[in-house]
């Protein structure tokens, strides 16, 4: 029997319109083993359970009283939870997103790390709780001034998180590192160009770098090469399409992934999901 929509399949026009949605009693992710790839911006907050998954292929485990971001365009892949899972979401728009960042640019600086969770205590738990609720409210006023009431509501959030941050001795977002902008650089350009190649030399060469040190400072900092990081992508970009478009032949969805033959995809992605394109759509649709 298949499951109803999860809520952030369902929201896109309520958040093209309003910027912003708080989803209450979540109890589950969109889909498990499957992977996940926002458009937007979601924070969530953990009120119970425990949920765990893969964040850009790095294993991450999301518990009680957690405070856990997904940044747009990253990947998630949730392999579990507990039967008792709950947890609030706050979806915050691509649009509104750049109107945030160009208005409060110190708080949205999206750089690359795997860190994206935090905890806790009782008393900023409770905070935050506070500052989606009043979100939340705030979104659906039908008022001249919402946006602006958001945007301000929203830069709350950002300096109580990084009050929050300070006060528990953590550091959310790393500091300013090369390997950090690397690592940045890396992941939007396999973003912006995993069609046109998946070769370390093209990487290593956007980024002005060998690459000899390029594939040491990725493994190094991942735990994965810079093949491989590549590869995860593309198979994931391709099960999405193979799961969501049974319209596609396998041939169309191999010339949007930039192949140039059908066969050379079909050995691609086996060689990095241990089985053909096909399979892989027998045992998902």
């Amino acid at each position: 029997m298949q499951q109803d929509k999860h809520p952030l399949e369902t929201i896109s026009d309520w958040l093209e319109e309003r910027g912003i949605a708080v989803i209450d009693n979540v109890t589950r992710m969109p889909a498990y083993g499957e992977p996940y790839i926002s458009p937007n911006l979601v924070i969530a907050l953990n009120h119970r359970g425990w949920m765990r998954a893969d964040y850009d292929m790095h294993p991450v485990k999301f518990e009680v009283h957690d405070n856990a971001v997904i940044y747009p365009g990253h990947i998630i892949v949730a392999h579990d939870s507990s039967d008792d899972y709950l947890c609030t979401l706050l979806v915050v728009s691509k649009r509104f997103l750049n109107i945030l960042s160009q208005l409060h640019p110190n708080h949205y600086l999206f750089e690359y790390h795997y860190n994206t969770s935090f905890h806790l205590t009782d008393s900023q738990f409770d905070t935050m709780q506070t500052c989606f609720k009043m979100l939340q409210v705030i979104s659906k006023l039908d008022h001249p001034d919402r946006e602006s009431l958001l945007t301000t509501q929203m830069d709350l959030v950002a300096r109580i998180v990084r009050n929050i941050l300070r006060e528990n001795g953590k550091e959310m977002i790393h500091k300013d590192t090369a390997v950090q902008q690397m690592l940045s650089r890396f992941h939007e350009a396999v973003v912006q160009h995993y069609r046109e190649s998946r070769e370390v030399r093209f990487y290593a060469e956007l980024l002005n770098l060998t690459p000899k040190y390029f594939g040491t400072v990725v493994r190094e900092a991942t735990g994965i090469g810079v093949v491989e990081w590549i590869a995860k992508y593309v198979v994931i970009q391709a099960k999405f399409l193979l799961r969501h478009y049974p319209g596609l032949t396998i041939q169309q969805i191999s010339h949007q992934l930039g192949f140039t033959e059908q066969t050379s995809f079909s050995r691609y992605f086996k060689t990095y999901a241990g089985m053909s394109p096909k399979e892989y759509r027998e045992i998902t649709g």
